[in-house]
């Protein structure tokens, strides 16, 4: 026996059975129910949202021997020869492939006879907008007086590409996109009369990468079921699709959130060599940045699409790492990134120069414009100065501990003073031979710090202790690396780097008051500020 395709073999046969689009549902009952249906209707919307089903529901329920409460009996001659193709009084006609003149002039001809069997001859014309402008004219009159037993039902996914003569003539219904949850239920409904076991998590999942198409969500159960694998969980899901794991998934925020260049590539490499899908992948990231945001502004994770408890789990963490800006800036260099893959004959070098570009966070692109690029600066300076008050924390007791080795609390100490040279007073001339040295990342990542000596042959940094993006990428090994040759050039001699953390809200008195201006503050701590307005 030939297998056949779960979106087929559960097409809803009745209006009660449609997934939501209840809007159109209580209106067609209703003209089933009167008994006077109109002479033409224009089902629109995207693909898999019922435009086809609800046409051929409509089809038997005007013409069933027995309807029930607007719904076709499916059990009188009528219905069941319709639905085994035995009666051919209801006519399906694909106009992407019959869109000519000759097509249209043929219904024409053949509607002049009364039906067969039924009490309509019903014409559905599924993707009409790609008829023929000479078919549309040729259709026109025809559409709008005709013959009494004869009814139109049109289905199309872009009616703007229809002519407003057509438009005019029919009545027309708007089909939306189906909820999650709504595609999730159906799911879970088919995996049980299916006899195999779907957890909640794959639903949505499956739920969530159909974004509104029912059908596309029951083609993706059909692939997974078509496995043999019983129960399917999410990271059955995962494995049949080429779809990245969350943990791979989670990987890549971080690297694109903490600017770290080496790991984004190394997630790349995995990427590829696990053999999963580079647009499955993108679509999973855009996702869970997509979430991000929406965490960011509700606060909840009602309305979030990632499917996996680890992403949920993490939304929060990363939410608080990453400013609404910088959120929007990764959002449009993956969309565009995503939309650029189709045509590139190496979408690998693609994908790893925009991960690098993402890691680098430059002010904006070229063909950004002027406002999007003076915002991304301006919540870049803002974040420093939430922490340019930030105080030295004093590590003297820490030496004071190895010399004396007495047990003593951090507390029994007094403040910290620096050694008689004062706080290392070469660090401006440091952060400048990074700059010099084309290291702007880093050099992005120091401004607003302080460097304190911690021995006469050791440095410390000092970064405040939530500011744990930062140190993740000043105390990368060929950073550490960087400053203590900057360290060399300025001073003449080799000195150890240690990140030292700084508790928040200390007060640092060497720190003068922060300017009340971008500008001011972008001058006063050597940001080079290079946006042309074009």
């Amino acid at each position: 026996m030939n297998h056949q395709a779960l979106y087929r073999k559960y097409r809803p046969k009745t209006f009660d059975d449609v997934v939501e689009q209840q809007h159109v549902v209580t209106t067609l009952k209703n003209t089933v129910i009167s008994g006077k249906p109109a002479h033409a209707y224009l089902f629109c919307g995207t693909r898999g949202t019922g435009k086809t089903t609800m046409a051929k529901i409509l089809a038997r329920a005007v013409n069933c021997l027995n309807p029930k409460d607007g719904n076709p009996c499916n059990v009188c001659d009528i219905c069941t020869g319709i639905l085994n193709g035995t009666i051919l009084d209801v006519i399906e006609m694909d106009a992407a492939s019959n869109n000519s003149v000759d097509n249209v002039r043929d219904i024409i001809d053949e509607m002049v006879y009364t039906p067969s069997q039924a009490a309509y001859k019903v014409y559905i014309i599924d993707e009409v907008h790609m008829l023929s402008s000479g078919a549309f004219n040729a259709l026109l009159k025809t559409l709008e007086e005709p013959p009494s037993h004869v009814l139109f039902i049109l289905a199309t996914t872009e009616p703007h590409k229809l002519p407003a003569t057509v438009l005019s003539r029919c009545q027309r219904f708007d089909f939306h996109r189906i909820s999650t949850n709504g595609i999730m239920e159906r799911l879970l409904l088919i995996a049980k009369e299916a006899g195999v076991t779907l957890t909640g998590e794959a639903a949505h999942f499956l739920a969530s990468l159909a974004e509104g198409a029912l059908r596309d969500g029951i083609s993706l159960l059909d692939q997974c079921i078509s496995t043999g694998r019983n129960p399917l969980d999410l990271k059955c899901v995962y494995d049949v699709l080429g779809i990245a794991r969350s943990e791979l998934v989670l990987a890549a925020a971080d690297c694109l959130i903490g600017r770290d260049e080496k790991k984004a590539v190394q997630t790349i490499e995995r990427l590829y060599s696990e053999g999963k899908d580079l647009a499955q992948f993108l679509q999973s990231i855009i996702r869970l940045f997509r979430d991000i945001l929406v965490y960011k502004t509700s606060g909840s994770l009602d309305n979030i699409l990632s499917a996996g408890e680890k992403e949920k789990e993490q939304i929060p963490r990363l939410a608080k790492e990453l400013s609404m800006t910088e959120a929007l800036s990764i959002i449009k260099e993956l969309s565009d990134l995503e939309a650029g893959m189709k045509w590139s004959s190496n979408p690998r070098i693609l994908t790893e120069m925009t991960f690098l570009r993402v890691c680098t966070r430059e002010l904006g692109r070229e063909d950004d414009s002027l406002s999007d690029r003076i915002r991304l600066l301006e919540d870049r300076i803002r974040h420093l100065e939430d922490n340019i008050k930030i105080k030295t924390e004093n590590y003297r007791h820490e030496i004071y501990k190895q010399e004396q080795g007495e047990e003593k609390k951090a507390d029994d100490f007094p403040a910290a003073e620096p050694f008689k040279e004062g706080s290392f007073a070469e660090w401006d001339s440091v952060l400048n031979e990074l700059r010099s040295a084309g290291k702007m990342t880093l050099f992005t990542s120091l401004a607003g710090t302080d460097a304190v000596w911690i021995d006469k042959n050791t440095i410390g940094i000092v970064i405040p202790e939530e500011e744990a993006f930062r140190k993740r990428v000043i105390e990368k090994a060929e950073n550490l690396e960087a400053i203590e040759n900057a360290v060399e050039s300025s001073r003449g001699q080799r000195l150890n780097v240690r990140i030292i953390p700084a508790k928040k809200n200390d007060k640092n008195e060497n720190n003068a008051d922060i300017p009340d201006t971008v500008l001011d503050f972008v001058k006063k701590n050597g940001i080079k500020l290079d946006i042309v307005d074009e």
